[in-house]
């Protein structure tokens, strides 16, 4: 950990029975080739062999906390209530992190203090394969009205999206307590303070895997939106958008990081 300036990470990592991916989720943490962030896990007092694992990388955890939480939201709001970092990354127990993500993000922030959150490529792992694609773009109308969902725009992916702490506050956070779609409600809070603005850098990789794709979280999740899911979906329309406006995040993100 080097708390050396402004723009300071926290990176948190909330666990619970993980012990499929944990261990790759957390070397891809430690390995980051920027050292200037903190590691904070908030393990929900796992009872297979997370605890086994942690304990390897004890020396390289920042912050360690093993008790009872009611989700793995729950567990990043304690996170985020008690780290030292000015820039928040959050990343899940069976997904991943780029090797350069810490840099990527201080480089961006750094150019230009007002940005409150970013998003970058989205990236995906499949069948132990990892899948760059293009920045998403979310016009800030879509993700207030609660658009920026699998049955309009697409859900903005939470493991290529980083803000500051101080937007998590102002915006007072997980309003929605604890529910199975958080993040979704999050967004749409912080719609309300700032623009979340989209870059051509390597942040993170969600993994889809059997057991994390089950029918009945899938159903959760959706239910707690406030829609059902549709038949149709009018994706498409996000990935047309951003595939048009690719010149401009790529001239954005090569200006900001000459600065």
């Amino acid at each position: 950990m080097q708390n050396n300036n402004d723009f300071f990470v926290s990176i948190i990592t909330p666990n619970y029975n993980g012990e499929k991916y944990l261990e790759e989720t957390i070397v891809s943490v430690i390995s980051q080739t920027n050292k200037n962030f903190e590691f904070l896990i908030f393990d929900g007092n796992s009872n297979d062999k997370s605890h086994e694992i942690i304990n390897k990388f004890k020396d390289k955890i920042d912050h360690l906390s093993i008790e009872k939480d009611i989700n793995h939201y729950h567990a990043v709001d304690k996170a985020i209530k008690i780290c030292n970092g000015n820039i928040i990354l959050w990343i899940n127990s069976d997904d991943v992190l780029h090797k350069d993500a810490v840099s990527n993000i201080i480089e961006i922030f750094k150019a230009d203090e007002s940005i409150e959150w970013i998003s970058g490529k989205n990236g995906y792992i499949k069948n132990g394969k990892k899948i760059i694609g293009i920045p998403y773009i979310y016009p800030n109308i879509i993700i207030k009205k609660g658009l920026a969902h699998h049955n309009y725009w697409g859900f903005i992916q939470q493991e290529t999206t980083v803000f500051k702490k101080k937007l998590f506050q102002k915006s007072g956070g997980f309003k929605k307590k604890y529910g199975n779609a958080s993040d979704y409600h999050l967004w749409i809070n912080f719609s309300s303070f700032a623009k979340l603005k989209s870059y051509n850098i390597e942040l993170g990789y969600f993994r889809t895997w059997a057991g994390q794709n089950s029918k009945v979280q899938e159903k959760n999740y959706f239910e707690d939106t406030g829609y059902k899911k549709n038949l149709i979906s009018f994706r498409f329309l996000r990935i047309l958008f951003s595939i048009l406006c690719l010149p401009y995040v790529y001239f954005k993100t090569k200006k900001l990081k000459k600065n």
